[in-house]
């Protein structure tokens, strides 16, 4: 009970500060202390259940919904010691129920999320740093925190640095590898797409606008904010793995990094990795990474190291071949402005295999591809022509 009375008693200038403003009224505020008596006894209890602590929070947010409508209505101004005390008690809440159950997702969860609600970014990176030290093989987790870093906290570094970490501890996790992956391509194509904005064409202005940028960063919540602390990993090292400080300046043609050479360093990276580990074959790890290619500009780059490394090992497989015919097509619709052409270029790349060395199964394969991709109820011109090419690749 001395617990719950300390708890307690920090909230008394807060309800003081409500009934001197007149948002709530004397009985109200005693019903709100009974009410948080009870839920503090529940949480503090040793019959105490995770569910417990998010009803609790749940309850603080309803009050606080509850003042702001009613500052509002009576027009009375914000401020004072009433103002930030629900964000502050739902924290603590929340902070004790993780510490009470570390292995409960759903709390971590929750915590992050009033953390997000609030613009509490140091008590995010807190978050981050106890729940990946505690949970260092919860993928989502790793995932999660590398997501914060590169969109809301615009920190490229800090997200490459999370990945790699998160993978040198879980090199197991496709999912990791995939998002990595595409964590680097949409980096680069958020840096392209800047610079054609802002006409950077020289390596000298774009040196320039990456200082300011960087200037930029250091804003007043990063101050408060400390790194997000990582989980040791001395044993297990990742020598494949491209540096975080990464040279960008330039364009695709005289840097490869922005061709994409790091998206590949890391697929190479998980050729070698992932079947070690997994029951992943090489053929389903590069369709997966495959499917990430397609979404960007430079995918034909990409598409050729990954067949490459295909035929290097695997060169008289039909999945490689299926692969090389079937590549040109890949990203092509029936509207494409380029199908016809494309089309016509993936046929004649399996007629050059039919003819060098025919294989029943890689017409079967390709034949199959074609009907499932181009033949649909809408277009029966279009279904003519492939039936017709389909004929033709039997023949």
């Amino acid at each position: 009970m001395s617990k719950v009375r300390f708890f307690l008693e920090k909230s008394i200038p807060e309800l003081e500060d409500l009934q001197k403003k007149g948002v709530f009224t004397k009985s109200e505020i005693t019903m709100l202390m009974r009410k948080r008596t009870d839920f503090e006894q529940r949480i503090t209890g040793r019959g105490a259940r995770p569910r417990d602590f998010l009803k609790y929070v749940e309850w603080e947010k309803n009050v606080e919904r509850l003042r702001l409508k009613r500052l509002e209505r009576l027009h009375i101004e914000h401020g004072g010691p009433s103002e930030h005390a629900s964000m502050r008690r739902r924290l603590f809440v929340l902070e004790r129920a993780v510490n009470k159950f570390p292995a409960e997702n759903d709390l971590w969860l929750t915590y992050l999320d009033v953390a997000r609600e609030n613009g509490a970014i140091k008590v995010i990176y807190e978050v981050y740093s106890k729940l990946l030290q505690l949970q260092p093989t919860n993928i989502d987790a790793w995932l999660s925190a590398a997501k914060f870093e590169f969109e809301e906290n615009s920190n490229a570094s800090g997200a490459r640095s999370l990945f790699q970490r998160g993978l040198r501890l879980n090199s197991e996790s496709t999912r990791l590898w995939l998002a990595y992956c595409q964590f680097e391509l949409t980096y680069v194509a958020k840096l392209l797409a800047r610079r054609k904005l802002l006409g950077l064409t020289s390596e000298q202005a774009q040196a320039a606008d990456m200082e300011q940028e960087r200037k930029e960063k250091t804003t007043e919540e990063e101050l408060q904010a400390d790194e997000i602390a990582l989980p040791d990993d001395d044993e297990k090292t990742l020598t494949q793995l491209p540096e975080a400080d990464l040279n960008m300046l330039g364009n695709p043609d005289t840097n490869p990094a922005l061709k994409g050479d790091v998206a590949l360093a890391i697929f190479d990276a998980a050729m070698t990795t992932l079947p070690k580990h997994t029951r992943e074959t090489p053929f389903s790890t590069a369709n997966k990474f495959l499917a990430i290619f397609d979404k960007f500009d430079q995918r034909n780059y990409l598409y050729s190291h990954v067949l490459d490394e295909l035929n290097r090992e695997h060169s008289d497989d039909v999945r490689t071949h299926l692969l090389d015919i079937t590549l040109p097509i890949r990203t092509v619709t029936v509207d494409s402005p380029d199908f016809a052409d494309q089309l016509q270029l993936s046929v004649n790349k399996f007629l050059a295999y039919k003819a060098r060395k025919p294989n029943p199964e890689l017409t079967k394969q390709f034949c199959q591809q074609l009907e499932a991709k181009f033949i649909t109820e809408e277009n029966t011109k279009v279904n003519e022509i492939v039936r017709k090419i389909i004929t033709k690749v039997k023949a």
